[in-house]
């Protein structure tokens, strides 16, 4: 869906992209893990109970972590551009943020008894973190790959409009499947289920009105990975529990928060901002080492 849109942007625009072997792979390699992301998910949810879908979903600042890990290790030991270990705040941050993820995630009051958890579910779940972190990290190699030497924020205009295309085309593939293969959305309070009154259906404008949020919402995130630091915009996105169950209680009617939520989402907000300042604290140290090995090569070469 996105690279039809990504040649028509270049072919009618001026931006110099690159479409390299390179390209190519990295944008696949982006939509399998965006859809195996979307996959896993569904079926987890299918397989084990809605609280431990979220949570182990949510652990993908661990996995990102992880990559730097072992791309920082394998670095020291190949002679290529040295990348640095995160360091132990990061990792700190990481897990409070996690905590808050679980302490918001198994509130014991609302678990779902008619779906028990199984081990596969969850292993489901936590392949889709595993997807999703993947997701993040090729797309920002896409990103470098496609614009090298370019700043982030020339490449925003693209990414609005290759996105949007892609969001359109997305959208009517779901409508026409909607339309056509029977027993997709069986929601409807009256017969005939679903969207089979097709296309005079009174929710048409209302799953309208979902595409567009949901549309919208990605290109948020899409355009903050392109923006943001892996690390920070991957822990950032734990809390989108917190806000959909706001959503929630503001759309659906649903409990008010209780205390251990509210707890919860303070926790997950703590380890946010604590990995934040982490992160900009290990790059301001990282561009001071730089600094300094600089000016002793130019001593050295002085002398």
């Amino acid at each position: 869906m996105f690279l039809f849109p990504s040649l028509c942007w270049s072919c009618f625009t001026d931006d110099s992209i690159r479409w390299t072997k390179t390209v190519i792979l990295t944008l696949f390699v982006v939509g399998v893990c965006l859809e195996l992301s979307y996959a896993t998910w569904n079926i987890a949810l299918e397989m084990t109970t809605f609280p431990r879908t979220a949570l182990f979903a949510q652990v993908h600042p661990v996995f990102i972590l992880l990559g730097a890990a072992c791309a920082a290790f394998v670095s020291r030991h190949a002679q290529s551009e040295l990348v640095t270990f995160p360091s132990r705040t990061e990792w700190f941050g990481v897990g409070v943020t996690i905590s808050g993820a679980i302490i918001t995630t198994t509130y014991s009051n609302r678990r779902d008894q008619q779906r028990p958890s199984t081990i596969t579910g969850d292993l489901v779940a936590l392949c889709s973190a595993i997807s999703y972190a993947g997701y993040i990290a090729s797309m920002r190699r896409t990103q470098n790959a496609m614009y090298p030497g370019l700043q982030p924020r020339i490449t925003n205009a693209s990414v609005f409009i290759v996105q949007g295309f892609a969001t359109i085309i997305m959208m009517m593939c779901s409508f026409l499947i909607l339309a056509i293969v029977p027993d997709q959305a069986d929601w409807s309070l009256t017969p005939p289920y679903g969207v089979f009154a097709w296309p005079h259906c009174d929710d048409v404008r209302f799953i309208i009105a979902v595409g567009v949020l949901i549309a919208v919402g990605h290109l948020a995130i899409t355009v903050a990975v392109q923006n943001l630091p892996l690390l920070v915009a991957s822990v950032s996105l734990t809390l989108l529990p917190i806000v959909q169950t706001l959503f929630s209680h503001a759309l659906v009617g649903t409990p008010i928060l209780t205390v251990r939520e509210i707890v919860g989402a303070i926790v997950t907000i703590l380890g946010v901002a604590l990995t934040t300042v982490a992160h900009d604290k290990s790059l301001a140290e990282k561009h001071r080492e730089n600094e300094e090995d600089s000016r002793r090569i130019s001593i050295d070469n002085r002398s």
